[in-house]
């Protein structure tokens, strides 16, 4: 059985203002809530309403499974976890980093932790006003992901300042990323779809670059964020063999 006073700590878990004084997120659904145990991040609660999941969860019916999800339509499994700590020096050890100006739609970033995640990138530095990480709903589409890739809030253009990488900003009709040399050491800077990497962040690059079109159809000016940082990325790997 679940308690009031858990349903209203866990519906009150999809506010970013909550989940920071928490320390605390919602993670659901069977393979997310098992990627998260399996990287052994620490839990509050796990309830499920299969009898069989195991491990230290709480077995709860379906009607009281709907009162809590974040979803219209909810998962058998759903898991209160503690946000791990992320360590900003652990930046530096890397070669390639994602650095995202401005999003703001949780599913393109649950999409592209999970892009990174298929690349091996581990850490997405985020300006500050970026879309929470911890929104149920990047939660949601990152499928466990978000165990093993890990975003850093920060002022981009300071981080730049300080550190030595090769920086590539995306922008339409610039240097086709086919044409483009990349740098092991690198920073790819991706913008909004609404506007684009912002003016502060875009006089830091040292080549401004583009995923060619190749249809007609003059109604498409521009890709998903989610699907550039996956083409950019292919890209980027395939040279950097």
């Amino acid at each position: 059985m679940v308690t009031k006073s858990q349903i209203k700590q866990i519906k009150q878990l999809k506010y970013k203002k909550y989940r920071e004084k928490t320390g605390l997120f919602v993670a659901e659904g069977k393979k997310i809530v098992l990627d998260l145990l399996k990287a052994n991040l620490d839990f509050i609660y796990v309830f499920t309403t299969k009898i069989n999941f195991g491990l230290d969860s709480h077995v709860i019916s379906k009607k009281d499974m709907s009162s809590l999800t974040h979803f219209k339509n909810g998962s058998d499994y759903l898991g209160v976890f503690v946000k791990p700590s992320v360590n900003h020096k652990m930046l530096n050890k890397n070669r390639t980093l994602i650095a995202l100006d401005e999003i703001s739609d949780p599913g393109n970033l649950g999409n592209i932790i999970r892009t990174c995640d298929w690349f091996g990138v581990n850490h997405i530095i985020c300006s500050k006003n970026s879309v929470d990480c911890y929104n149920p709903k990047v939660v949601q589409a990152s499928m466990g992901s978000i165990s093993r890739v890990f975003c850093h809030y920060m002022d981009i253009p300071k981080f730049i300042k300080k550190n030595n990488y090769k920086i590539y900003v995306t922008d339409l009709n610039s240097k086709s990323i086919y044409e483009t040399r990349f740098e092991k050491k690198s920073i790819l800077i991706f913008g909004s779809e609404a506007n684009g990497v912002s003016d502060m962040v875009i006089k830091y690059s040292d080549e401004k670059i583009s995923i060619p079109k190749s249809g007609k159809n003059k109604n498409i000016d521009s890709l998903n964020i989610a699907s550039s940082v996956s083409i950019v990325l292919s890209e980027k790997f395939r040279q950097n063999k």
